[in-house]
């Protein structure tokens, strides 16, 4: 991927996320069109370094380097098609 698009995904990434709150545990998430795309914005966005404990061609999971979960995941729908949805979960 050049540095063109990573840039690109990680802006998209930075308007997209949004916070949500589940049961006193905030959670950034978003939408991305490559497995790449959204862990490079995960690992951007969080300033924390991936530790991978899953890694599938459809699923990327594990922990944040301050111990959080994250994972990268891969949906399919008939209105969005196909992409990965990726979250990781705030301090």
């Amino acid at each position: 991927m050049n540095n063109e698009k990573i840039v690109l995904y990680f802006i998209i990434f930075i308007i997209f996320f949004s916070v949500t709150n589940s049961n006193a545990t905030n959670t950034m998430k978003a939408e991305f069109p490559s497995l790449q795309s959204c862990l490079f914005a995960i690992e951007k966005s969080s300033g924390q370094k991936l530790k991978i404990i899953t890694d599938k061609p459809d699923e990327v999971s594990g922990f944040l380097a301050n111990g959080k979960g994250f994972a990268c995941q891969k949906k399919v729908t008939g209105t969005k098609g196909t992409y990965f949805e990726g979250w990781y979960m705030l301090d």
